[in-house]
This record gives C-alpha cells, structure tokens and sequence, in this order.
C-alpha cells in the first residue's frame, strides 16, 4: 500500500515557518496581542484598523453606510475607493470572525495570514517553475515571505502585503500561459490582486512580467509556443484587468477628485546602505530598500553565476535581470516607473518586495536540479563576503548582522556539501532539511525582532485601537445615537477616524482619498486638517453644529446635547451674484442663513519673542473665536483664563491648518484681548476675518427659524437619503452633506439629475410647492467598471467554451 503523502508540503511549511516567525519576533518584543506594547506603528492604528473596525460594522449591519458609500466620516463620504485600496483582499473579511473589540487582533491575525500565504504561494511557484528538494523550497519560499520589505516596510500596512502575494500568483499565472492551462482561473488570479490593492498590485504586474520574460528567454519551448504564451498572457492580464474595474475605477476616479499632497522628492540612498539590507538583521524604514532575504537565499543566488550545472542561459538572464531591477531602484526615471509616475512622501523603495521575489527565484534555480558544486560555493560565499566587508561600516546594520550572517552560511554551506558527496542518504536529507529549515527560522525572527525594534525608534507607536477606555467611548456614543435625526459626533482624540472606530458621525475622516472639494468646504467653514488636508479633525462649534445637525457631541468622556435643525432645511433661493464669503465666519453664516456673527477690525502688538496681542471690540458677553488656520501656538482672552491650543504646528498650510478656536467670552468693557504665542507662522497674520465675536442669541432664533422650515422626517439608506418636506415648501433645499462628484437627486419622484450646490453642501432646487426629495450616490466610475467587468467575463466564458469544444472535437477525432 502507497504511504500517503501531504501535498505541496514546502508550501504549508513555508507558511508555516513564516507565521512561526512573525509570532515568536511578536512574542520577543512584548507587542500585541503577546504583550502590553502596542504595534499599531505609523497609520496602523490611526488609519487602517478604524477601516477594519467600519467594515465589521458594514458586515455585521451596525454601521451607517455599506460598501459604497459612509455616512459617518467627514459628514458623509464615498466608501467604494477606501475599500479598494485598504481592504480589498478577501483575507478582510475575516474580521467578522472576531468580536468587534477585538478588531486589533482581527487585524493582527490577517497580517500573519498573508504574510503565511506569501510564504507559500512563493513555495508552490518555485516547485512549480522547475522541481526540486521540497524542503529547500519551503526554506526560499519562508525567506520571502519574512524578507526585509515585509517585516520594516509592510507589516503595519496590511493591504501592502497583498501585493507580496500577488507577485508569486502573478508568476504562476505566467507558467499557466506557457503551458495553455487554468483560463478562467488565471483571469480571476489577476482580477483578485488589482482588487485587493491595486498599488502594490502594480508593482507586482511589473514584476511578473519580467519574470515571465526572463522564463521565455531561458525555456526549452519552440519560439512559436513562447510566443503563444506571451499572447495568452497578454489577453489574460487585460482579462483580468477588467474584471477588477468595478473597484479600480472609482478608486482611480477618486484618487484624481482627492486633496492633493506634494509628491515627495527622490534622493537615491547610498550603494553602502543600499547593499547593507541585504543582510540580515538590518533595519532602514523609509531610508532605503527591505531587500533582507535570509542568509540561505542570498548565499544561494550568490552562487548563481558560477554554477556550471545550471545552463549559460538561464545563469545569464536571472543574474542580469537581478542586477537591472536592483539599477532601477536607484535611477530616477525608473524608480518613478515602479511608482506609477507619484513619488511618494513616506518610504520610498515600496517596490523592494520584487528584487526580494527575483532573489529567491534566482537562488531556486541555482540548486533545483543539484546542490551547487565546492567552486560555485566558494563564487557564491565571495560574493556575500565581500558584500559584508564594503558594507560594514553601514549604519543600518546592527551589531549581530555579521554574526548572524557567517553561523547561518556556514551552515548552509556544510549541509549543501553533506548532501553533494555523501548523496541522498536515507537521514542525510531529512536531517539536512531540519538543520536548515530550523536555522533560517531562527534567522528571519530574530531578523523582525531586531527591526521592530529598530523601526520603533524612528516611527512611534500608537496605542492599541481597542481597549477599555474605546468601549467605555464607543459606549456613550451609541447610547447618544439618533441618526438620521441628528448626527453624534465622537470626535477626533483617540484617531481621526473615531467616527469609524467608535461610532457616530463626524468630521473626522483620514483617508488619502478625502476629496478635494470636501476637504475645501470644510476648510472654508473653519475645519481644521492634518497630513496635507487628507485628515479632517472635529471642530467645537455650535453654528457648524447646526449646519451639519450634530444634536450630540462627545467631550471630554462625556455627551453635550444641543439643539439642532434637521439635516434637510428649505431656504430661500439665494439672489444671484451674491458676492463670495470673505471669511470662515462668513461662510458659516451663509450656510447657516442668518447673520449671527459680528467681525470686528482689530490691532496687533507685538510684545515679545513670539508673543502677540490682538485686541478687538465685540458685543458683551460674545463668544470670541480666532480664525488663524496657518497659525500653530497657544491663545487665550485675558490673563487669567487658560491657554488654548492651535493644532497647527507643523508645516501650518501645507502639512496642517488649524481649526477656529474658541478662545472665550468678551468682558465687561467689550474689548477683546487675545494673546498669542506663535510657534509657527510662516504667513503675515490677516489683517481682518481673524475674529469673530458670536451672539448666541441669534444664533438660537436662526436655529428656530431652519427647524421650523426643515424636513419633518428624513431617513438615510446606505447610499442615500430621503426627506419628507413640509407642505408647499419651495425654494432650496440644502442637504447637511457634502456635495461630492456621485450625488443625484430627485423632487416628488420625478427625473432625478446631478445634486446642486450651496457653499460645499448638496442643494435641491424646489422647482415649485414641493413635499420629498431622494438623493442617491454612486461611486463615480462605478457603471464603466461594471460594463467593462460584464465584458472580461463574457470573453473569458467564450473562450473556457471554446476551449473546451476544441479539446472534445480533437479527442472524438
């Protein structure tokens, strides 16, 4: 009887060594979910687990959204795009597997999965390309998938990961071409990954066709059935290509309508510090390329050159290729290629991950067939040593590299010669694969132990999303819920995207896919904003509460309650050519409809080093609120109130604005003294519009007034919101949302058209007495992607079809 025999064993071992590896560097380092420290690193807990935590809700139907579109984020924004781009993978929704307090652990668990699947995928193509030790394989394929780029650049940027997964299923798709096999399920490989992060998606497109270049170069096919490959290839990625459009369009439609952010300026690292994160035990986040692949496959492709058992061409082509791709991360042009022609801000070498994959491959086909001889050893070990001395002195190498480096080789080394001249001895094998698995599992966690806590020193942790103090908050905001009667506003204290962390709906909203437009109309009412206008923060102001209906605000750990108009309120029609708002006060008023402001002249003094006073008369008993968005400091009104901060400290109009501050109420004698202590000012302080002096009793009538003509009910559906209007309401209905490229809406059920516009906010024009109105948003771009969609599957179901029709003519024949 046959012994049974797992399958593709180098995958699950892979996988599983790359996981092992990931956890124990985890379980080293204290860092969640093994210790108290947090590793929400950089966007991780402040952008991307809040996306997580939304989705949860979306699946599990607690959220105010679904899939297109999010009403709890900057007062209402497209969903579609941020989907596409952080959690398009199938692997996310994994989080409803999880309670919803456990969203950090979510998180954390998808990330070892992916990085376990890369392992594997990675394993399974090298078996794939050319057969060979399994356990050798399982070895490479662990090595990719814990390589340097991963484990500093990637592992606190899930949906990157994606594409370290892509590449390898990329490659596999390109041997499936060559070989005329799996159509339809090539088409849905390549749909998938553009799905699940287009970005690294493209890097790893890149990539795989190179590969595929390089493996048609170096086959033994005839040059017709390469050429065939190469025309199935090219038919199955535009195949593919399109199925993933639903999604790719919007979010390319999207990134285009987006607040801007400078592109960042590429200064090539130095050779030294370039060549260093070849070795383990290296760290240089955003300084250079992750390029760490294990001491096994770097010794490995090392030895490529000089191995005569492997044919001239195929040493050739992978060790030009190597050296090309390499070239191409240090030349301008090239590396704007590998970024879609958008240098960006952060780290700069995001495509790292594909020299690591060509390293891996290289060193596969260097010992696939046979372990390499003593002469190709003695070239490889050359090459690594002296890649270790030119780099010594480099100072993203840590005090163990080396160390680690001559043990791990020299193992390799004295397994690889066991096995040349002793052969494949029934226990020279399995103890060779013990030996080296064993020891580049070591490697790679001592490796991400050393990174990790390398890359902290550069970039801070935030705490865990999720804890006691997001229940006891998220908690008070569900219990305070009343949308769509009026919005709750959670704030922005733990993250900008606590609307989507702990319920509610705010202003709050971080996403490199804020729109433009929204981003303005918010900035215009006194908003303030982060990271180059692709973070809205809360504003504590009681005109813009009631513009945009926030009934409930969470303050300080605990609810404030106010009246507020409906979400929907009828206006006037406004005349034409009114002249355009002069200040933020301004253009609160005329969303508002009522002059409830008064903007007084005011004088400046300089008093010291930074220290300014402006004083200015207002009402008695006014609020005084000081518009100063490209001002980061303190203010305060009189010398016995406390000082207030302005959010603006870091590159104030360009990297941050601040919002209006509420500095105080006017004194008895109707002088408004505001001190200021500038810390940033790179702009001339404005000679009026500065201040504004808030009359709280008109603003109470004005309140009166919009409830009194307002909706007397709305309801809000995923992607769209009804109101029921009073009776023989005519003028303008203004929606408290933004008006964003997608809204059409519709009078009494007829013909519904584009959403008008009053001052950033969706506006319908009543065209006489009118009683409802239905406006709905579809993501822009979202029907040419579901056309060209229905089109790939449409050819691809014809040709499966008639592939399938020529295979049974040729066998009846």
């Amino acid at each position: 009887m046959p012994k049974a025999r797992i399958p593709a064993p180098e995958a699950w071992v892979a996988g599983a060594v790359a996981a092992a590896g990931f956890m124990v560097a985890g379980m080293f380092r204290g860092t969640f979910p093994f210790g108290d420290a947090s590793r929400s690193t950089n966007d991780l807990g402040v952008q991307y687990i809040p996306f997580y935590a939304h989705l949860w809700d979306v699946l599990t139907g607690n959220a105010q959204g679904d899939l297109l579109f999010n009403w709890q984020s900057a007062f209402g924004v497209g969903f579609l795009a941020d989907f596409g781009v952080v959690l398009g993978s199938p692997l996310s929704f994994l989080v409803v597997l999880f309670p919803r307090d456990d969203i950090d652990l979510a998180v954390f668990v998808i990330t070892t999965l992916k990085l376990a699947l890369a392992a594997a995928a990675m394993a399974a193509l090298l078996r794939r390309m050319r057969p060979g030790p399994w356990w050798l394989a399982a070895v490479l394929g662990a090595s990719y998938g814990l390589c340097g780029w991963a484990i500093d650049d990637a592992a606190y940027v899930p949906m990157w990961l994606d594409g370290l997964i892509a590449l390898p299923m990329l490659c596999l798709v390109g041997e499936w071409s060559l070989k005329g096999k799996h159509r339809i399920l090539s088409v849905l490989v390549v749909g998938l990954f553009w799905v699940s992060n287009f970005y690294t998606a493209y890097m790893a497109t890149i990539a795989a066709s190179l590969i595929l270049i390089a493996r048609v170069l170096t086959s033994e096919l005839s040059w017709a059935e390469r050429l065939r490959g190469l025309l199935r290839h090219a038919l199955t990625m535009i195949l593919g290509l399109a199925l993933s459009t639903p999604v790719l369009i919007p979010v390319f439609k999207t990134n285009a309508l987006a607040a801007p952010s400078p592109s960042g300026h590429f200064v090539p690292v130095s050779l030294e510090s370039f060549f260093s994160r070849l070795l383990p035990l290296s760290e240089g986040v955003s300084r250079s390329a992750g390029l760490y692949v294990g001491t096994a496959a770097l010794l490995l492709a090392a030895t490529l050159p000089f191995n005569g058992s492997v044919r001239a061409v195929t040493r050739i082509t992978w060790t030009v290729l190597a050296v090309l791709v390499g070239a191409s991360f240090l030349w301008t042009p090239t590396h704007d290629v590998w970024h879609g022609f958008d240098t960006p801000n952060g780290s700069q070498y995001r495509e790292g991950f594909v020299l690591c994959a060509i390293l891996v491959i290289a060193a596969w086909f260097s010992v696939a067939d046979r372990t390499p001889s003593w002469i190709a050893l003695l070239g490889g070990t050359a090459l690594v040593v002296t890649l270790a001395i030119c780099t010594q002195h480099s100072p993203l190498l840590t005090n163990g590299s080396i160390i680690v480096l001559s043990c791990s080789g020299g193992l390799l080394i004295a397994v690889l010669l066991a096995i040349r001249y002793f052969g494949q001895a029934r226990l020279v094998a399995p103890i060779a694969a013990v030996l080296v698995i064993g020891a580049i599992g070591v490697e790679l966690a001592w490796t991400a132990i050393v990174v990790d806590q390398e890359r902290n020193k550069v970039l801070q942790a935030s705490a865990v999303a999720w804890g006691a103090e997001q229940t006891d908050l998220a908690g008070k905001v569900k219990a305070a819920n009343g949308w769509p009667q009026y919005r709750t506003d959670p704030g922005t204290f733990l993250t900008p995207n606590d609307p989507l962390l702990l319920g509610g709906q705010g202003p709050g909203y971080y996403s490199s896919l804020l729109p433009a437009s929204l981003s303005h109309t918010l900035t215009n009412l006194g908003f303030g904003w982060q990271g180059y206008g692709r973070a809205s923060v809360e504003l504590d102001n009681p005109v813009t509460d009631a513009i945009f209906s926030i009934g409930a605000r969470l303050k300080d750990g605990t609810i404030k309650r106010a009246d507020v108009p409906p979400l929907v309120t009828v206006r006037p029609k406004p005349a034409d050519g009114a002249p355009e708002p002069d200040s933020v006060f301004a253009y609160q008023e005329r969303l508002l409809g009522a002059q409830v402001y008064d903007v007084p002249k005011y004088r400046g003094r300089r008093v010291g080093p930074g220290l300014v006073t402006l004083t200015a008369s207002c009402p008695v008993g006014s609020t005084v609120y000081l518009s100063l968005p490209r001002t980061g400091g303190q203010a305060r009104i009189g010398a016995d109130s406390e000082w207030r901060n302005l959010i603006a400290t870091k590159r104030p109009g360009s990297n941050t604005s601040s919002a209006v501050l509420d500095v105080g109420k006017t004194p008895a004698n109707g002088l408004a003294v505001i001190e200021l202590k500038i810390l940033v000012s790179p702009y001339p302080l404005p000679v009026t519009g500065a201040i504004g002096c808030l009359d709280e009793a008109k603003l109470a009538k004005a309140v009166a007034a919009n409830r009194a003509a307002g909706a007397t009910e709305v309801k809000a559906g995923g992607h769209s919101i009804d109101a029921t209007l009073k009776p023989g309401s005519t003028g303008l209905a203004v929606v408290a949302v933004p008006r964003t490229e997608g809204w059409r809406c519709s009078v009494d059920g007829g013909k519904a058209s584009d959403a008008g516009e009053f001052g950033g906010l969706i506006a319908v024009q009543l065209p006489g007495p009118s009683q409802k109105i239905h406006c709905g948003f579809r993501p822009p771009g979202l029907d040419l992607g579901l056309a060209a969609a229905g089109g790939s599957i449409l050819i691809t179901g014809g040709l499966a079809l008639l592939s399938l029709l020529r295979r049974r003519r040729k066998n009846a024949a």
